[in-house]
């Protein structure tokens, strides 16, 4: 019997482009025997919007189940800033809901990497005894501030759920009734909430399945994550060193750049490198200048570790 992978992802409309970027790349990098799900949790993907997304197919056979949930359910968190985040980051919280009868595992992936090989070793990982594997975000202030006992943090970025333990929680409750208890210590938004309930409860696996933008140098990684607001390779101004890789998925996905759109994108990308200027949107008052590909921070950042009671 063929091996069968449930990956899950949390996007609106606007955000599927970039979505099918690391769809086409989880399905370029799979061995032919396994058999890719892709489900899709959003508040307004259409028929329309998944018939473009079964172009996927063109590249490996697989499915893809749409999962439609209302924004009513999360109306709670209107009050957080989410900066140039959207608040679909947080509909993962519905996922126990749609977990497949008799499957073992669960992979959650933000829309924002792409897989370089196949994901079979994530998906052997071992999770007897813990609620999800997962990679830790290593010297995060959080780990302190959130007063985490294991004093370690993770990305929430890449969750490998163990759906024998999903199965029993109400995620979405579990997750509200954390953020109302805590909400003065919340500052990563979902992954801040996701680390303190799941403290001491999550197995920290190898950070080759999670490669973040902050780490320079990685050999091999299996999941490269580009963190960050200057780090979106759809962006021409990215400055991620593996920023073109992400392009090469991108052009095999259903939303593909025109040969003329892929010329005007190239030539943005090679000019935002001589100058660029913008507003950093995670900040308030501080803006990116970058000269001949030196980057410059001007301005006054926001100091987003929030003050606590000891």
């Amino acid at each position: 019997m063929s091996d069968i992978q449930h990956i899950y992802f949390c996007a609106d409309r606007k955000y599927l482009s970039c979505t099918s970027a690391t769809m086409a790349s989880i399905l370029a990098n799979a061995k032919p025997q396994t058999q890719i799900v892709f489900h899709i949790i959003s508040d307004d993907i259409t028929d329309v919007d998944v018939q473009k997304l079964q172009q996927l197919n063109n590249i490996k056979p697989c499915r893809i189940v749409p999962h439609l949930i209302s924004k009513n359910d999360f109306a709670q968190y209107a009050d957080m800033d989410f900066g140039y985040m959207s608040i679909s980051t947080f509909y993962r919280f519905k996922i126990s809901e749609y977990v497949p009868e008799n499957v073992a595992k669960i992979l959650y992936l933000d829309g924002d990497m792409i897989v370089t090989g196949p994901l079979d070793e994530l998906f052997a990982t071992d999770l007897s005894g813990f609620y999800a594997g997962v990679v830790e975000e290593k010297g995060a202030f959080q780990a302190q501030n959130l007063r985490l006992k294991s004093g370690h943090y993770f990305n929430a970025g890449m969750i490998l759920f163990n759906t024998k333990v999903l199965k029993g929680h109400n995620l979405l409750a579990e997750a509200l009734a954390y953020y109302q208890q805590n909400k003065e210590r919340i500052v990563q938004h979902d992954q801040d909430i996701l680390n303190g309930m799941w403290d001491e409860k999550v197995k920290f696996l190898d950070q080759k399945f999670n490669v973040p933008s902050f780490v320079k140098k990685f050999a091999n990684p299996t999941i490269i994550h580009y963190t960050g607001f200057v780090k979106k390779p759809w962006h021409a101004y990215c400055r991620h060193p593996q920023k073109n890789e992400w392009l090469k998925y991108a052009q095999l996905s259903p939303y593909k750049k025109s040969p003329w759109q892929l010329l005007k994108f190239k030539l943005q990308r090679f000019l935002t490198h001589i100058f660029y200027f913008a507003k950093d949107p995670t900040h308030k008052q501080y803006y990116i200048l970058s000269i001949f590909g030196m980057n410059f921070g001007l301005g006054r950042k926001d100091n987003k570790l929030k003050q606590v009671s000891k």
